[in-house]
């Protein structure tokens, strides 16, 4: 059964017959229902699969992150699928089994705002994380949004309204647990309205104190 959410002309939901009705990115779509497949995957679909998991593991830590600094990546990606997209181009690497992500190369938020010029992390004691920036063309309302990823411990720590991007400085505490472990550091910058933001600066690799 289907159900006609606007009308006789509108978009619809579920199964009418051998067609599925579904919506994605605020759009309505039409598929004929999948065919049953007896044949097994190919090599190349099985490493395709492999893949697919991995970068989904990946940004799984960061899926809050990703809803704002890839929010507006394209018109039918946005968040998690539009940095899974990238990512899986740009920033993964290695042959099956051993793929990894290169973070220098990966992007945790994407658009047109300014980056900063020069932008430095420094870890401080009591588990902070001091990141420091000048240069970029900001606004009085644009704010930082900064990033440490333990990529060994699958977890991460973010703030994605922090200070003002044109203080130039901005600290993020990091709990206990983050505590001598290794974390790479992104910075971004987001508008205010959260319409606008910058792609994501790889800062490095630092160990927390």
């Amino acid at each position: 059964m289907a159900i006609i959410k606007n009308g006789i002309l509108g978009g619809f939901s579920g199964k009418a017959g051998a067609v599925v009705g579904y919506q994605s990115g605020g759009k309505s779509f039409m598929r004929g229902k999948p065919r049953v497949r007896t044949s097994p995957p190919t090599p190349k679909e099985l490493i395709n699969r492999e893949k697919f998991a991995y970068i989904q593991a990946w940004l799984q830590p960061l899926l809050e992150f990703l809803r704002v600094g890839f929010q507006d990546y394209a018109p039918n990606f946005q968040g998690f699928a539009a940095a899974k997209s990238y990512n899986s181009k740009n920033a993964l690497i290695g042959i099956s089994p051993y793929f990894q992500i290169n973070p220098a190369w990966a992007l945790v938020s994407f658009g047109d705002m300014s980056q900063a010029t020069k932008a430095t992390a420094v870890t401080e004691s009591g588990n902070v994380i001091s990141f420091s920036w000048t240069g970029g063309d900001f606004v009085y309302d644009d704010r930082a949004m900064l990033l440490a990823y333990d990529m060994t411990g699958e977890k991460a720590k973010f703030n994605t309204a922090a200070e003002r991007a044109d203080g130039g400085h901005a600290k993020l505490k990091l709990d206990e647990t983050f505590t001598g472990k290794q974390v790479d550091v992104y910075l971004a910058f987001v508008s205010e309205d959260r319409k606008r933001r910058s792609s994501s600066q790889y800062l490095g690799l630092v160990t927390v104190l």
